[in-house]
């Protein structure tokens, strides 16, 4: 077990399981995703849920520059006083979702073991940044990445596929087995690198509108397109058949390039 992870347990025996805390403690996993960032000295980090610092630790060993945003105030006294004496340290305690843009530097990359009941929520408040951001690496529960890395006519694409790569390039790193935590955990992992991409739609008011229509055309996915959207769109079975020849085209048949193109048509 690593340096950190073992005091943190020797101190107080165990995590918080309301904040569904599991470090990993597999060092060789923890270089993967450091040497995934290509951090250089002085490059700025925003670290989501340090826990005890193992990753933290890395990185600060590396010259960066780490922002560590972090909810639970026992594990902020931890680091505190732990790593009081990196000066390449900022942490904050507060939860990740209430966090401004004021509050991270200027240009950044993303990383963390994410809150698995939270993952969805927080990658998708990752958004609001994505202009400063320089790449992200994330680990969330295997399921939960397989849907965010899916592609169409698989049976995990979803709302979550489509928007994920509206925004980034995604590339999975590895899977990361249960037993490489602590606590243990029964459930798997899979490391993603995110690495921003082009938007295509500059008007944010466009682009808020797009991305609600990508959500509805997966609120109930055993229908097709045309009775996900007939209330807001009455003319949409011939939209659809003019597009894709498939006037009961289901969402997950859709890729991002064909939702862009739906909503040109529709909007434009």
């Amino acid at each position: 077990m690593l340096k950190l992870t073992k005091i943190f347990r020797d101190e107080f025996g165990h995590t918080d399981k309301n904040f569904g805390q599991h470090f990993l403690v597999n060092d060789h996993y923890l270089n993967e995703i450091v040497e995934s960032l290509e951090i250089s000295d002085e490059k700025n980090i925003v670290e989501i849920g340090p826990g005890c610092g193992a990753l933290t630790l890395k990185f600060l060993e590396k010259g960066a520059h780490v922002t560590a945003v972090e909810i639970d105030k026992k594990l902020v006294d931890f680091l505190e006083r732990y790593l009081f004496f990196y000066n390449n340290l900022e942490i904050i305690h507060d939860d990740f979702l209430n966090i401004d843009k004021y509050q991270l530097p200027p240009q950044f990359s993303f990383a963390g073991n994410l809150p698995y009941n939270l993952s969805t929520k927080i990658l998708m408040k990752t958004t609001a940044f994505h202009e400063r951001i320089d790449k992200m690496v994330f680990m969330f529960q295997k399921e939960v990445a397989s849907r965010i890395n899916a592609v169409p006519n698989t049976k995990d694409y979803s709302w979550i596929s489509v928007i994920s790569r509206y925004f980034f390039d995604i590339k999975k790193i590895r899977n990361i087995g249960g037993g490489n935590f602590w606590p243990k955990t029964k459930v798997n992992s899979t490391v993603l690198v995110f690495t921003p991409r082009k938007r295509h739609f500059q008007d944010s008011n466009r682009e808020k509108k797009f991305l609600e229509m990508v959500k509805k055309s997966f609120v109930t996915k055993r229908k097709t397109l045309k009775n996900n959207l007939k209330n807001e769109i009455p003319d949409i079975e011939n939209i659809l058949e003019e597009l894709f020849a498939n006037k009961s085209i289901r969402a997950e048949q859709i890729s991002l390039e064909g939702f862009i193109k739906l909503y040109e048509r529709i909007y434009t």
